[in-house]
């Protein structure tokens, strides 16, 4: 673990308590609920006594419902070493619709890709911002400066911003345990609703999935609900960055593997043994859900044994279905149509002899599940969608013996990192039934091979490696979010930008047009300049000691028009023309315009191509606008037409393909913004520089201008301005304050 993760107290946030209580003499001693999550913080917090110096005196606290909690029990007389508990009380007729309703009748079989069973209630919405506002009012009372607080799942989707509303520097993490589906399945959900969840989400400082998949899902959502800026794992919120990104949670692999070889499991081993005689075992172990593909795992076993008759007699399948919301009608039915599946096939294939399939409907012990790992030379972890499935994990940690094979959904999470399982489509019968066969005539050999890989991955990236990471990552986003944050113009820094400017003897300022003095609009002809805005550039353009520069792409006609009778200069086309007052526009170079009939074509190509997209014409350069187009598709085509253009371009040294704000412009290299600034500084020495701008054209203004001016990025990009401001309005302000 590294060094640097330290801090007072890890402050946990699941829907469940992870006790249940029992009365003590003392207060209440809590007992172990089953669970992942559960186990992994318990082994989570023996680790931080163990190994760590900086977490050794650590103290976890665990805020969540619990089923049995007695009326007289508070946060102060529970009684465990490990964790202090937080016990959140949401009314019943609150929590059935909140978790019954909306996690579990809608945003379970949404994120699990079965619109179809998804229940769209208001209601539901309305109990799960309810349940959420009460675990933020548990925790809020309890967060101290230093603590880290960690939110899982998707019923506290909405506690993040929450959070972060009432405790602002707060260090906020938050983990998803289920897939986020595509955009296009997301959106089924009513807008004001997916925009709470992302809303929500956005709270924290970082948000981490199970697979790369799910993050590039999240972030896709985020750009299309709310249109902020994402650049790969970092989105730009108005307030901070956050960042997104995969981390694939683990097990605790020594215990798995270790308790192979305890006495306890070898003796349950002997007992199935026996009870197997030389048949083949081939295992599975399910929640009872229909995320899980019960009745299609049960559909390729059969068809195994059609296809493959020699191995009738040879193998036993157990299926072990634990049971879950069995008392729901939909889960009632699909257990009878299991038990119903499985006797037909038991009629159709066993024997005296031999069963086909043994089924068990109940929960196994530690031990059992252990021995049944170790002793099977196939498991069937065949799920139609998961978020991970830890079985699989669990399965590989526990070959000690037999050295069986993995089958696996290439529809689970945990299928990206375990690519040398057999992956299979679980909706696939035959390819399924085609794995079972070749899992079980597999040489020693190459069963080995893949098991080493395999255990050499999950147990590096245990579950121990996996909360670190996700701790370090948190940490080093504060960290850049801190960074970030000293450069964005505070009340110190605009008044010592008001006092340089007072006591300058000359002045120039650099504005950019869109983005910086003017908002986008769908048609770059809509942009046009409102009479406040154009008040303060006339203001300041007044000033005898100022020179005010409107630096802009925007072709020279529309600039003039813009800024007619006002006596600023005026530069257009990032730099190709330049006009100083009532002069006439000078161009700063002649260009060829030939280069323009090869990719004019190319450029006409993509308008075809990107439906939304058209082509602006300038002296200068040619600019393809996809801001009206569809975002993804938009990036598609951007990335074709790039390479498309670098191939027409590469033998002209003098144009380059710049990029800027949904816009895709070639121009000759021989002149940019920064070129155009240094050349009118050239005229006269400066006592104060100011230059604003908001995208990537600009850097080329920011970079060429000397330390010692006040460049400011309008947005929360990267830059290399010395400030950011939020957004245009602050912007305003600030030229606003300084004296006319």
């Amino acid at each position: 673990m590294d060094n640097e993760t330290h801090f007072k107290r890890l402050v946990i946030a699941a829907y469940r308590l992870p006790f249940k209580l029992n009365k003590t003499k003392k207060g209440y001693k809590a007992v172990q609920n089953s669970g992942g999550l559960v186990s992994a913080i318990l082994a989570l917090s023996e680790n931080f006594k163990k190994s760590n110096k900086d977490l050794k005196n650590s103290k976890i606290v665990w805020a969540g419902i619990t089923d049995n909690l007695p009326d007289d029990v508070t946060s102060d007389n529970f009684e465990n070493e490990n964790f202090d508990i937080l016990p959140v009380t949401i009314p019943k007729k609150i929590n059935d619709l909140f978790y019954g309703g909306f996690c579990n009748d809608l945003i379970w079989p949404l994120f699990h890709y079965f619109p179809s069973y998804a229940v769209f209630n208001s209601d539901y919405f309305k109990a799960y911002e309810e349940a959420n506002i009460k675990f933020c009012e548990e925790l809020a009372k309890t967060i101290k400066p230093g603590d880290f607080v960690w939110i899982h799942d998707y019923q506290l989707m909405l506690l993040p911003e929450m959070i972060r509303q009432r405790v602002p520097d707060a260090t906020i993490g938050f983990f998803l345990h289920i897939p986020f589906p595509s955009f296009e399945i997301f959106r089924l959900l009513p807008r004001n609703w997916r925009e709470s969840v992302i809303k929500g989400l956005l709270g924290a400082d970082l948000i981490g999935f199970h697979t790369n998949d799910y993050t590039q899902n999240f972030i896709k959502s985020v750009r299309r609900t709310t249109g902020y800026e994402c650049q790969q794992n970092t989105i730009y919120t108005p307030n901070k960055l956050v960042k997104a990104d995969a981390f694939p949670i683990g097990i605790d692999y020594d215990k798995f593997h270790d308790a192979c070889l305890k006495k306890s499991v070898i003796a349950e081993k002997q007992k199935l043994k026996n009870h197997l005689s030389n048949h083949k075992l081939i295992f599975s172990v399910d929640r009872l859900d229909y995320s899980k593909g019960l009745l299609l795992k049960l559909k390729g076993y059969e068809t195994f044994l059609e296809m493959y008759p020699e191995w009738r007699s040879k193998v036993v399948f157990n299926m072990v279905v634990v049971p879950s919301r069995d008392n729901i009608e939909k889960y009632k039915k699909m257990k009878k149509e299991i038990e119903s599946t499985v006797g037909r096939i038991n009629g159709k294939y066993s024997s005296l002899s031999w069963q086909s399939i043994i089924y068990q409907y109940k929960s196994l012990t530690f031990n059992e599940l252990i021995a049944l790992y170790n002793l099977s030379e196939v498991g069937l972890i065949t799920p139609l969608r998961d978020g991970m499935n830890l079985v699989a994990k669990e399965y590989v940690a526990c070959q000690v013996e037999n050295e069986g094979v993995l089958i696996l959904s290439e529809m689970a999470g945990a299928a990206a990192e375990m690519n040398e399982a057999l992956i299979i489509n679980p909706v696939d019968n035959i390819e399924m039934a085609e794995a079972i066969f070749k899992a079980l005539e597999m040489k020693s050999e190459e069963k080995h091979l893949r098991l080493e890989k395999m255990q050499n991955r999950i147990s590096n990236y245990d579950v121990f490696a996996w909360a670190f990471d996700f701790f370090n990552q948190t940490f080093e986003t504060k960290e850049e979010q801190n960074t970030r944050n000293v450069r964005f113009i505070n009340t110190s820094i605009s008044s010592q930008i008001v006092s340089d400017y007072k006591k300058a003897a000359s002045r120039i300022l650099f504005l950019d047009y869109d983005g910086t003095l003017v908002p986008f609009e769908k048609y770059p002809e809509l942009a046009v300049i409102d009479k406040k805005t154009l008040k303060i550039v006339k203001d300041l353009s007044k000033n005898p000691k100022n020179k005010v520069v409107i630096i802009s792409g925007r072709d020279k006609k529309f600039l003039e028009t813009q800024f007619a009778g006002i006596n600023v200069i005026l530069v257009a086309e990032h730099g190709y023309y330049i006009k100083k007052g009532t002069d006439e526009w000078e161009a700063t170079m002649n260009t060829d315009e030939q280069w323009k009939e090869a990719v004019l074509p190319i450029l006409n190509e993509y308008v075809s191509r990107c439906n939304g997209t058209f082509i602006e014409e300038k002296t200068g350069s040619i600019a393809w606008h996809y801001r009206n187009a569809d975002s993804d598709f938009a990036q598609l085509r951007l990335h074709e037409l790039k390479d498309d253009l670098a191939e027409v371009i590469r033998f002209k040294t003098d144009l380059e393909i710049l990029e800027g704000h949904k816009v895709l412009e070639v121009k000759s290299g021989r002149y940019d913004k920064g070129q155009a600034a240094n050349s009118l500084m050239s005229e006269q020495d400066f006592g104060f520089i100011f230059a604003a701008g908001d995208d990537k054209t600009d850097e080329f203004l920011f970079t060429a201008l000397p330390d010692s001016a006040n460049t400011i990025r309008v947005g929360l990009s990267p830059s290399f301005a010395k400030y950011n401001v939020t957004d245009i309005p602050a912007l305003l302000t600030l030229l606003e304050e300084l004296p006319v």
